[in-house]
C-alpha cells in the first residue's frame, strides 16, 4: 500500500509540473510573458537555461550581463545607454550618469506588452482598482510558501507597498519543480523549498552592481556609475536564516547584501513579504485576443 501511495504521489507531482508547462491555447499568452521576462536575465542564468530545456525553446538573454536597474526606466531601446535620471531617489541622482535600464514597473509592463496585454496600471492603482481579477477568498498575508504557490499562475503580478510607503511589483514564474529541479539535483538547503513560489523582478542587487562595475572598469569608463541592481529571480517566503550565504558585499551600499542560496552558481535571493504594508496578486481578466 505504501508503494502504491508513493507512486500515486509521484505521478501527481509529475502531472502538476507537466500541466504548468503544457503548451495550449490557454497558456500561450503566459508563455510569451515568461519568454519576455526571462530574456532580461543574464547569459547562463539557470532559470533561463532550464526554461529553454523544459520547453524546447531558444530564448536568448537580451543583454549578456542582464538588464540593469534604472530609476524610472521604461524604454527597452535605451538599455545600456548612458543617462541621467529625471528625478532623484535614494540611489539615483539627476546630476550623475548611470547605465540606463528598467525599473520594476518597466520590466512587468514590457513583458506584459510582449504577450499582447494592455499597459498595466501604476502599482498604487493595482493595489486599489477593481479592474483586475483577484483570487476568490485569497488573502496574500494568510497564505505563504507552497500554499501561496497553489493560488498563483505564471505571469501573475504581485503589487506591493512597503512599510515605508514605497512600491514594488514582481511577476510569479513558477516553482523550482517547474524548472526541472528535484531533491537529487538541488543543494540540501533548498530541498525543503521545491514547491515555494519564485518571482522575477527588477530590484536592488549587489551582483549587478559588482558585475557592471567591473564591466565599466574594463571599458575604461570612469564617469558612469554602475546600476543599483537589475532583473533577478527570488524565492518567496523562505526564512532568512535558512539561507547559507549572502550576495557579494558592496561596502558603499551594504543594504544590497542579502541572504541567498547558491543554485548552480546563481545567488537565489530570498524575498520576504511578511512585513509589507499591503500586497495584492493580480491576474488579467482576459487573455489577448479574447
Amino acid at each position: 500500500m505504501d508503494i502504491l501511495k508513493k507512486t500515486a504521489a509521484l505521478l501527481l507531482a509529475l502531472l502538476t509540473a507537466a500541466a504548468f508547462w503544457l503548451p495550449s491555447a490557454a497558456r500561450a499568452d503566459r508563455y510569451r510573458v515568461l519568454d519576455a521576462a526571462l530574456s532580461m536575465l543574464e547569459e547562463g542564468n539557470p532559470f533561463l537555461v532550464r526554461y529553454n530545456a523544459e520547453n524546447h525553446a531558444d530564448i536568448q538573454a537580451r543583454f549578456p550581463l542582464g538588464c540593469p536597474y534604472f530609476w524610472g526606466g521604461r524604454r527597452v531601446n535605451r538599455i545600456l545607454q548612458k543617462a541621467n535620471p529625471e528625478q532623484n531617489s535614494d540611489y539615483y541622482h539627476t546630476d550623475r550618469q548611470y547605465l540606463y535600464g528598467l525599473d520594476c514597473v518597466g520590466l512587468t509592463r514590457w513583458a506584459c506588452e510582449q504577450a499582447g496585454y494592455a499597459e498595466h496600471d501604476a502599482i498604487s492603482g493595482l493595489l486599489n482598482t477593481s479592474n483586475y481579477k483577484e483570487y476568490a477568498n485569497y488573502r496574500a498575508r494568510k497564505n505563504t510558501g507552497p500554499e501561496r504557490a497553489r493560488y498563483l499562475q505564471a505571469g501573475d503580478l504581485g503589487a506591493i507597498q512597503h512599510a515605508d510607503g514605497g512600491f514594488h511589483i514582481v511577476m510569479y514564474i513558477g516553482t523550482l519543480v517547474d524548472y526541472g529541479y528535484t531533491r537529487k539535483n538541488l543543494p540540501e538547503e533548498l530541498v525543503p523549498y521545491l514547491t515555494w513560489p519564485l518571482v522575477i523582478h527588477c530590484t536592488g542587487s549587489s551582483d549587478y552592481y559588482t558585475r557592471y562595475r567591473a564591466w565599466l572598469e574594463e571599458t575604461g569608463d570612469a564617469e558612469t556609475l554602475p546600476p543599483f541592481g537589475g532583473v533577478i529571480v527570488s524565492i518567496l517566503d523562505v526564512p532568512a536564516e535558512a539561507a547559507p550565504s549572502f550576495t557579494p558585499e558592496v561596502p558603499e551600499l551594504p543594504e544590497l547584501t542579502k541572504p541567498c542560496f547558491d543554485l548552480e552558481g546563481y545567488h537565489l535571493e530570498i524575498l520576504d513579504l511578511s512585513a509589507e504594508k499591503r500586497q495584492r496578486w493580480i491576474r488579467w481578466r482576459k487573455r489577448p485576443g479574447e
